[in-house]
Parts: C-alpha cells; structure tokens; sequence
C-alpha cells in the first residue's frame, strides 16, 4: 500500500507580507508531522495570475483539491490536513 500524499501548496508571490504570516502558519501547525509545504510563486506562470490574482495566499491541497483564501487560522489548517 502506497504512503498517502502529504503534500500543502501554498500559493504566493514575491514581496508579500501576508503570504510570509501564512508560510510561518502553516510552518507551526505541520512543524513535527510527516506534511511538507511546497511553496509556488503565481507569478512564474500565467495560468495561476489568472486563477488566483490578488486572492493570495491560498494554501491548496493537492491530493482532494480543497483550498482555503486567507486568512486561515490553525484550527482551519488542522480540518485541510483530516
């Protein structure tokens, strides 16, 4: 049987303060788990710009597709990772 797929991404730009707060966040709450957070900068492809804009940050996971828009607190982070 396969590991499940423990993956975040958190999508942001350069230069923003508000997806600093959200990477330090989703930094404490997975800190000790076996998660990672893959950080991917919108503004490398053209396609994210569009979907996602001025929305960021926005802590995605891949494996059910499920979002959360800032900001999201622990107790939010902690149901995308049941």
């Amino acid at each position: 049987m396969s590991e499940p797929d423990l993956s975040l991404t958190l999508y942001s730009r350069d230069d923003c303060h508000l997806c600093d707060q959200a990477e330090a966040v989703v930094a404490q709450v997975i800190a000790g788990s076996k998660w990672q957070l893959q950080k991917i900068n919108i503004d490398t492809d053209p396609k994210l710009q569009d979907k996602y804009g001025w929305l960021i940050p926005v802590l995605a996971r891949p494996d059910t597709g499920a979002e959360l828009n800032w900001p999201f607190p622990p107790s939010r982070i902690k149901a995308l990772l049941k």
